[in-house]
């Protein structure tokens, strides 16, 4: 090796480590649906390329069918162009034989399919680089590809294995960038010891989870295994006998928050704002006042919270407002 040539490692090397740390703070401090852009971005300080396209899929009869994907300096319409040749992107299976060892390709060579040459021309690319990752928690395969412009420069066997190397700690960061959404949405809600905090992707098949998320789930689905969300459970939300769930759409992956339902569920929206009163300290009189009825329709509205609770004077409705049961 040239003197040239090892200075030229050298300052990749250390492009390398420094890339290595800059994921782990883009992890910690870059919202959810920024960091794959972000990521991206730094990554060119250390492989150059032009358009990059990075996201998860599941293998269906050889094939994968994509769960979430972000394109980078590509049109949103690349993924539906690709998808119309798919069954001619040689990529899959070569890349599925070596997981974790990128493979290049030259769209525009002589042998390569129609499809993909064609795919190529469109979006203005020629050789592009890609890596697969296999996430063991949900074995959903993690691709990455990098493309350079038609006529640029060929990758060369350093690129391949820089991004051989990077893989794991790009997928490393974006699951402690998922932990850390959860982290920051946990701080803004009320009732940390009863709600559950998880990400999943639009096809119901879970990346990251509390633990306390899975003890909520199997109390409504005792023998739910798997990393699937139950098919009973949609992600417009759901609201069971034992079990609600609220969910967020960030980016491409949804946001879930789960609670044990509430004895108070039972109660009527009326009944609902009197209990709130009652059992925060006010009296009759007061809760008349404030929601405008009479004092004998409070103790009847009581009353029937008493009986449909099973609950007798105005501590036990607070217990049940303050320590929902799980």
């Amino acid at each position: 090796m040239s003197t040239k040539q090892r200075f030229l490692c050298a300052d990749r090397f250390t492009a390398f480590n420094a890339l290595a740390l800059e994921l782990q703070r883009l992890a910690q401090n870059t919202p959810l649906t920024l960091f794959r852009q972000q990521a991206l971005t730094r990554l060119q300080g250390v492989i150059a390329f032009d358009k990059a396209w990075w996201g998860r899929s599941a293998l269906v009869d050889g094939l994968p069918e994509e769960h979430s994907s972000s394109v980078f300096m590509l049109p949103a319409s690349y993924v539906d162009d690709w998808r119309s040749i798919r069954e001619q992107d040689i990529t899959i299976p070569l890349a599925q034989a070596r997981p974790g060892r990128s493979v290049v390709i030259d769209s525009q060579a002589e042998q390569t399919p129609e499809g993909l040459r064609w795919l190529g021309a469109k979006h203005g690319f020629g050789e592009f680089l890609c890596v697969i990752h296999i996430d063991q928690p949900t074995q959903l395969v993690v691709h990455l590809t990098l493309y350079r412009s038609l006529g640029a420069a060929r990758f060369a066997d350093e690129d391949q294995l820089l991004l051989d190397h990077l893989m794991p700690h790009l997928v490393t960061a974006e699951g402690a960038n998922h932990i850390r959404a959860l982290v920051a949405l946990r701080e803004t809600l009320n009732g940390p010891g009863t709600l559950a905090l998880a990400v999943c992707d639009q096809q119901g098949v879970l990346h990251y989870a509390e633990r306390g998320f899975v003890d909520h789930m199997l109390v409504e689905w005792p023998h739910w295994q798997g990393s699937c969300l139950p098919q009973e459970l949609t992600l417009e939300g759901y609201q069971g006998q034992k079990l609600t769930m609220q969910s967020t759409l960030v980016g491409d992956f949804y946001v879930l928050i789960v609670r044990p339902c509430s004895a108070l569920n039972v109660l009527s929206a009326r009944e609902t704002d009197v209990a709130e009163r009652f059992g925060g300290g006010r009296t009759y009189k007061e809760i008349a006042r404030e929601l405008g009825l009479a004092p004998n329709t409070v103790r009847h509205h009581i009353r029937s919270i008493y009986e449909k609770l099973g609950v007798s004077g105005k501590a036990g409705i607070a217990q049940l407002l303050n320590h929902p049961p799980n």
